[in-house]
């Protein structure tokens, strides 16, 4: 799918174009991670909203991140909450002082990647940024 165009997907076809599972998106959808498609008769519509979220899912859960901390990192995104927010921290202050600088947050926070091509840099909601929760080293394991 281009951006800005309206085709749809099929869950097959969503699972197919994302590398999981259709039992996957199920259960993502049924722990509030990722929102139902658009039903037309019996038949569910994705389209490019939902593939790039599951396709965030699953670069976080490869990165280590639960699907319990995922769902309380979504939820403040769709809050427009930034990460600082979510920390209980203060914004970060930006070296200039911040009111002038044309840096997108979701550059400043390096998750620009996962931000829409067609977005363009967001005004006063900062993106929500993430850590993941636990840290794996391997010089450690037995």
């Amino acid at each position: 799918m281009e951006a800005g165009t309206k085709e749809t997907l099929t869950i097959d076809d969503l699972a197919a174009t994302s590398g999981t599972t259709t039992r996957r998106i199920r259960s993502l959808q049924t722990l509030g991670l990722l929102p139902h498609p658009t039903l037309r008769g019996r038949t569910g519509h994705y389209d490019s909203a939902h593939r790039d979220r599951l396709l965030a899912i699953l670069h976080l859960q490869e990165q280590g991140f639960s699907l319990e901390s995922l769902g309380l990192l979504f939820d403040a995104l769709d809050a427009g909450r930034s990460l600082a927010s979510v920390l209980g921290l203060a914004e970060p202050r930006l070296s200039d002082g911040g009111a002038d600088n044309e840096t997108d947050s979701a550059e400043l926070y390096g998750f620009a990647e996962l931000q829409p091509a067609s977005s363009g840099p967001r005004r006063g909601s900062p993106l929500l940024s993430v850590v993941p929760t636990t840290l794996w080293d391997e010089s450690e394991a037995s």
